[in-house]
């Protein structure tokens, strides 16, 4: 994998956010830290499964980002092989809770061991 397909974070999230996560990623963008977004790294066609797979082997870190409308079961399966994968590598999940989200989220009990000192915007 070259330097220039190497992520610095990959933002799993549901299609719902998917608004507020780009806006997100545009200011990570902004302060020299390249993300993962599906909206801008997948292409039609091409099986995207593999290409998850590979970023979920390479890259550094993940934001596990939850709103109003929570966890759907596709991101998921993404968080859960995120945590998989970086417990072998020592590597970052971090839960992101986005300014819709409930006071007192329901997160998966793993997510929430992890997100002790989550960020909330």
């Amino acid at each position: 994998m070259s330097n220039e397909d190497q992520f610095d974070v990959f933002l799993c999230h549901n299609s719902k956010d998917k608004p507020e996560v780009e806006e997100i990623a545009n200011e990570l963008t902004r302060q020299g830290i390249k993300p993962w977004l599906d909206k801008w790294e997948l292409r039609p066609g091409l099986a995207w499964q593999f290409l998850l797979e590979q970023q979920i082997k390479n890259i550094k870190s993940a934001a596990v980002f939850i709103g109003s409308s929570g966890l759907v079961p596709w991101q998921d399966q993404e968080m859960r092989a995120f945590l998989n994968e970086f417990v072998k590598r020592n590597c970052p999940v971090i839960p992101v809770l986005l300014g819709n989200t409930p006071h007192q989220p329901q997160l998966p009990i793993f997510l929430r061991l992890i997100g002790m000192g989550y960020y909330r915007e």
